[in-house]
């Protein structure tokens, strides 16, 4: 496209573009917007977390199982290997 047949912008394009002028008072954000803003966000991430798939479930079971089982065997050894007394 050529830049020297484009069409202009009028003034009254231009001036609808422009930034509002400030009124002198700025439109801040108080503490507890702030606060909300910020729950807001975070219940947002934590509501659109993936949950946790069948098969991860299935294996942090057997892993709690297998390691319980280990433990009740240290156990049972540990309690045959005592000096009794």
């Amino acid at each position: 496209m050529s830049t020297r047949t484009a069409p202009q912008r009028t003034s009254a394009v231009l001036a609808a573009l422009q930034h509002p002028t400030s009124t002198g008072t700025s439109a801040r954000q108080t503490f507890l917007d702030r606060i909300a803003l910020r729950l807001a966000v975070a219940l947002l991430l934590w509501s659109t977390r993936p949950g946790p798939d069948r098969e991860a479930v299935h294996a942090r079971r057997a892993q709690r199982l297998a390691r319980e089982a280990r433990e009740a065997e240290w156990e049972r050894r540990r309690a045959l290997l005592a000096p009794r007394r």
